[in-house]
């Protein structure tokens, strides 16, 4: 899979124009999944900043070209926007936590607002036009509360002849004013995306009164007597490819994404789908890898099948 993924990669369609991914409240570390490919990649991280505006380019940290911005990004952009630096520091947003709605939760603590500051922010087409790229293929976002309407703000060419667009809305009512799981759900139907993956995360629903009532090993060992509540959910889309605006490079790039994301069935189809319209001969191959990979699943779930029957003999459990 390394070696096929590495082929596509240097294909001439993408060594002319190389995979774009964009992490937009970049956060800690980039996503893990991006090492395979980061080597043929640009990648354009945004974290929020009161310094001057200015753009970190690298070519040292396992990506073809690193760009790292200073800015808040924002739907437009703006001279100030207010920013709310809270407790825990991936909580913090340009939008007000909703204290009394939190007050419900056991980790409201962490989006206690410590300081109020304001900042410059960015729209994300703006910012991309600065350092010469109109194009996105792998989108991830998350900024507390915003996701959808940044989103929203990209032109319509970007969004349709992108890949992978992964967001994480909230479910609980966390920031005034802030997109939701359902709204951005309900938006995603009307683009060309199908819907690749869902993580439900979140917290226990317990009053701070009624919490602060708890002692000190209650309060440590709520996972043992209080189910976690959904509070937010990380969520990642792939596009459908039923657009003909969609080429060459983009098929294989759909081939490689899908592929990283254990998306073999989608990939397998688009390796097909891609050989038809292309005749191009790596897609040979890719369908080969894509069956590969089917028939490991298959025989992974009858070597599991056999072990459970193996022990069953030998215990006679049956």
């Amino acid at each position: 899979m390394k070696r096929l993924i590495s082929k596509a990669l240097k294909h001439r369609s993408l060594a002319l124009k190389p995979p774009v991914l964009i992490d937009v409240g970049a956060s800690g570390s980039l996503p893990k999944c991006w090492k395979l490919i980061a080597p043929d990649a640009i990648c354009v991280a945004f974290d929020a900043d009161t310094r001057d505006f200015t753009i970190a380019e690298s070519s040292d940290k396992g990506f073809r070209k690193l760009y790292s911005m200073n800015r808040l990004v924002a739907a437009k952009a703006a001279d100030e926007v207010e920013f709310y630096l809270t407790r825990s520091p991936y909580c913090s947003s340009s939008l007000p936590p909703n204290s009394q709605a939190l007050n419900r939760w056991a980790f409201c603590g962490l989006f206690e607002v410590e300081k109020t500051t304001k900042m410059p922010a960015v729209d994300l087409k703006t910012a991309l036009q600065a350092i010469d790229i109109d194009y996105i293929d792998w989108y991830k976002t998350d900024t507390q509360g915003t996701d959808l309407r940044i989103f929203d703000a990209l032109p319509a060419s970007t969004v349709s002849n992108m890949i992978v667009a992964e967001f994480e809305p909230g479910i609980i009512d966390a920031y005034l004013g802030e997109d939701k799981l359902h709204q951005l759900m309900a938006y995603m139907d009307k683009c060309p995306f199908w819907v690749s993956s869902m993580y439900v995360k979140g917290s226990h629903r317990i009053e701070q009164e009624d919490l602060s009532s708890l002692n000190t090993l209650q309060r440590r060992s709520l996972d043992s007597f209080l189910k976690m509540a959904p509070g937010w959910c990380e969520i990642s889309y792939i596009n459908k490819f039923d657009s003909d605006s969609l080429g060459l490079r983009e098929y294989l790039l759909g081939w490689v994404f899908s592929s990283i994301n254990a998306e073999h069935g989608f990939a397998l189809h688009l390796a097909k789908a891609g050989q038809k319209k292309f005749g191009e001969p790596l897609f040979s191959e890719m369908v080969e890898e894509s069956l590969k990979c089917l028939s490991h699943g298959y025989f992974r779930v009858g070597l599991q099948a056999l072990r459970k029957l193996t022990h069953m003999l030998k215990t006679k459990t049956w």
